[in-house]
């Protein structure tokens, strides 16, 4: 029983100690978002050289549909597109980035051509409310297919302050240097102005799905009082339960103490009676 105790203190310990780990690292990081926000709103903060984004556009989204007319179809005869069911995936082209399909529907237009209602597969899908991560540093290089995070900007450069997650679907040139066209994995139409190195925050990494929506909660004074408040009141609870058993302990072990001292002492009595003239063991006179 005392065995299964201890293994269990040491389980609440060990949990203890992970979870203020844990809160403690997200503190600290949205602390450094915050402040570094209000140093510098113009900027998207970034912690050891990662930018967090929260997406609030489904333009990057693998869950919605599309309408694809046989017409921008790529590598396939006029009698496979024909033949093309539910589940049968095809490509298309948006500038010199091949997307991959998937059949949802089939039906016929007006004019006699094939429209297919289609799917992306769930590679590289960022979704509303994932807690995205890019980084990088050189925007010079970078390649068709990548995902950039960048400030949307007018024909002349100037930011508009917006920023958008896109996929580089074409790399070319803007007034003698490299820009790069992009597009929503989700969109019909590619986005209508060039991105400039100078304004590409960081390259796609990761994301986490829905945290994003945590971390906007977070950052709000009723967020930031639950993410702090929770932690530190579980902690004094546990302090004050793990107080009251240790005080428990250190009374009973007392108790002990003095229980096991006034037998010393009775013993001791019990000798020294014993061992004094007349005593029940002296020889004593007949």
């Amino acid at each position: 029983m005392k065995g299964n105790i201890k293994a269990l203190n040491r389980t609440v310990t060990v949990i203890g100690i992970v979870l203020c780990v844990v809160f403690g690292a997200l503190l600290i990081m949205n602390l450094t978002i915050i402040i570094k926000g209000l140093v510098n709103p113009d900027e998207p903060p970034s912690v050891f050289g990662v930018t967090p984004m929260v997406v609030k556009s489904g333009s990057m989204s693998s869950d919605l549909p599309h309408r694809v007319v046989s017409g921008d179809i790529i590598e396939l005869t006029e009698e496979q597109i024909q033949s093309l069911k539910v589940g049968d995936t095809f490509q298309t082209k948006s500038g010199d980035y091949i997307e991959t399909n998937i059949v949802e529907t089939v039906s016929k237009s007006e004019n006699g051509n094939i429209v297919f209602t289609a799917s992306r597969p769930a590679s590289d899908h960022i979704e509303v409310d994932d807690l995205i991560f890019v980084s990088g540093s050189d925007f010079q290089d970078l390649e068709v297919g990548q995902i950039i995070t960048f400030f949307e900007a007018n024909d002349r450069g100037d930011r508009t302050g917006k920023v958008v997650t896109h996929r580089i679907i074409e790399v070319t040139q803007k007034d003698g240097a490299v820009a790069y066209r992009t597009k929503g994995d989700a969109n019909n139409t590619a986005d209508s102005v060039l991105v400039r190195p100078q304004n590409v925050i960081g390259v796609y990494k990761n994301r986490v799905a829905k945290l994003g929506a945590l971390v906007l909660f977070l950052q709000k004074p009723w967020g930031m009082l639950i993410f702090i408040g929770v932690p530190v009141l579980a902690f004094l609870a546990y302090d004050i339960v793990r107080r009251q058993r240790s005080a428990k302990k250190s009374g009973k072990v007392d108790e002990l103490e003095d229980e096991l001292e006034r037998l010393r002492k009775r013993v001791a009595e019990m000798e020294n009676q014993e061992n004094a003239p007349g005593g029940s063991n002296g020889a004593g006179e007949q």
